[in-house]
C-alpha cells in the first residue's frame, strides 16, 4: 500500500477479475487517507465498504458501470459515476495524476515468471506498467490468455493467494418469441465473413442462437461471451475472412460462465487487448462488414438513443455502445444495429415522442444507425427527420403507432 497521507488512488481490475479480498478488507486501511478514491469499473459483489456510512467523505468509489450492486449507492457519498466510453477509461483514470496503486488478480505464475491477468484487459495491463504499486491476488482459477494480458514478477509489488471461484453469469435460458423474432431480423442484416461485436443479455444471447447458419463470421468486441464461444464450437466463428487480426477472436475482457473461462484458457484464437485500441472507432472500422449490435431502453423520433438510464435514474453506463456503433459505421460494408423490444414489462412503448426527462443520450442522432425490433428494421442513417419518425412509427408496438403519428405531425417532423 502507499504510505499514509492525505490521498490515494487505487485502480482495480474489472469482471471477473475483480479483486475480492481488497473489497473485503478495505476497512482494514482506509483510515490511513483522508480521502481515497478507488477506481472500479463496474463492481460485481455488494461489498459492505460501498454502504458504510463512516466511509462517506473518505472513501470515493468511482465506476464506469453501474451495476445492480452499487447503483442504489450512487451519488449518496459514496459512489459515483463517471460518464466515459470504454475507450477513453484509461485517460480518465490518469486524468488528475498517476495512479498509486494497481489491484488486481492473475493466474499463477508460469516457469518462466509470468503470469496473465486473464479475463481482463481493457485498462488493465495498461494502469499496471503505470502505477507505482502493483498488487495482484493470485488465482488457481484464472485463466491463461494470450494478447496484452502478461506482467512478469518482477513488474509485481505483492503477490496475495486467493483461489476463489470466479465470478460469473449463468448459461442464458432459451430464447423467448419475440427475442428470437428480433434475433433473426439481426441476422438477415449479418452477412457471412462480417466481422461481430455482441454484448451480454437476452437479445444478444438470441442473435447469437440465430447467426447459427452463417460462416466464417470474425469477432472484434469489447467483451467475449458465451454466444461467442458457442458459435466458435459450431465452426460459425472463425476468423478467416477478417481483415484485421486475421483469424484471431479479438476482444477487452472475458465474462460468462465456468464453460466460457476453460474455453479461453490457453486458446491462441483468442487474444485480449486493451479498449483505448479494441474500442478505438478507427480502428474498429479497419474490420471488413463490421456489424456492432447494442441494447437500448429508449429512442426517440429524432433517433436519440438512450441505453443507459430511465429518465434521471442512472442504470448502467456507456460502456462501448458509442465506439462500437460508431465504428462500425467508418467499415466498409459496416452496419450498427440497436435492438430492442417494442415495449416495456410495464407495456409502455420504447419508441417515443419525448425521451423522459433527465434521459442520458448514449448515441446522438447524428450518430445513429440501424433500430430493431420484433416489428422489423429501421434505417436511420442518412435520413431526414421526416423519413426516421416514419420508420421508427413502423416498427413500434401497433398500439402506440396513431400517437406517435400524431404528436410526429403536430411536431412537424411528418
Amino acid at each position: 500500500m502507499p504510505k499514509s497521507g492525505k490521498n490515494a488512488k487505487i485502480v482495480t481490475a474489472m469482471a471477473a477479475s475483480e479483486p475480492s479480498l481488497f473489497f473485503k478488507n478495505l476497512s482494514g486501511f482506509v483510515n490511513r487517507f483522508e480521502n481515497l478514491r478507488v477506481f472500479c469499473a463496474n463492481p460485481q459483489q455488494e461489498y459492505e465498504c460501498f454502504q458504510r456510512n463512516d466511509f462517506a467523505g473518505q472513501v470515493e468509489f468511482v465506476v464506469m458501470f453501474l451495476t445492480n450492486h452499487v447503483r442504489k449507492w450512487q451519488g449518496h457519498g459514496r459512489v459515483h459515476y463517471l460518464p466515459q466510453h470504454l475507450s477513453r477509461w484509461t485517460q480518465s483514470i490518469f486524468a488528475d495524476g498517476p495512479v498509486d496503486v494497481f489491484w488486481g488478480s492473475c493466474s499463477l505464475p508460469d516457469q518462466r515468471g509470468f503470469v496473465s491477468l486473464g479475463t481482463g484487459a481493457a485498462y488493465e495491463t495498461e494502469v499496471a506498467r503505470k502505477a507505482h504499486l502493483v498488487v495482484l491476488e493470485v488465482n488457481a482459477n484464472m485463466p491463461v490468455t494470450a494478447g496484452d494480458t502478461t506482467l512478469h514478477m518482477s513488474q509485481i509489488h505483492h503477490f496475495i493467494k486467493n483461489d476463489h471461484v470466479l465470478a460469473s453469469l449463468p448459461l442464458e435460458a432459451a430464447p423467448s418469441e419475440k427475442e428470437l423474432i428480433i434475433g433473426q431480423f439481426i441476422s438477415d442484416l449479418v452477412a457471412d465473413g462480417s466481422t461481430i461485436q455482441l454484448g451480454i443479455g437476452c437479445i444478444p444471447n438470441a442473435v447469437g442462437y440465430c447467426l447459427r447458419g452463417k460462416k466464417n463470421l470474425g469477432v472484434h468486441t469489447e467483451l467475449i461471451t458465451d454466444s461467442m464461444r458457442e458459435l466458435c464450437e459450431l465452426g460459425v466463428i472463425t476468423g478467416s475472412r477478417k481483415t484485421l487480426h486475421p483469424s484471431k477472436l479479438i476482444g477487452t475482457f472475458i465474462y460468462g460462465s465456468q464453460k466460457l473461462y476453460d474455453f479461453v484458457d490457453h486458446n491462441p484464437m483468442i487474444e485480449l487487448l486493451p479498449a483505448s485500441y479494441v474500442n478505438d472507432p478507427i480502428v474498429i472500422g479497419r474490420n471488413f462488414k463490421m456489424t456492432s449490435i447494442n441494447c437500448a431502453v429508449e429512442i426517440d423520433l429524432t433517433g436519440q438513443v438512450v441505453s443507459e438510464s430511465v429518465g434521471h435514474r442512472e442504470l448502467s453506463g456507456s460502456g462501448g455502445a458509442f465506439d462500437t456503433h460508431t465504428g462500425a459505421q467508418r467499415s466498409e460494408g459496416g452496419i450498427g444495429i440497436i435492438a430492442m423490444e417494442s415495449l416495456t414489462v410495464k407495456g409502455e412503448s420504447k419508441i417515443v415522442f419525448d425521451l423522459k426527462p433527465g434521459a442520458k443520450v448514449t448515441i446522438g442522432r447524428n450518430d445513429v444507425d440501424t433500430i430493431v425490433t420484433e416489428y422489423g428494421v429501421a434505417t436511420l442513417r442518412n435520413k431526414n427527420t421526416s423519413d426516421r419518425a416514419r420508420a421508427l412509427i413502423g416498427i413500434a408496438s401497433p398500439d402506440a403507432r396513431e400517437l406517435l403519428l400524431s404528436q410526429a405531425k403536430q411536431a412537424g417532423y411528418i
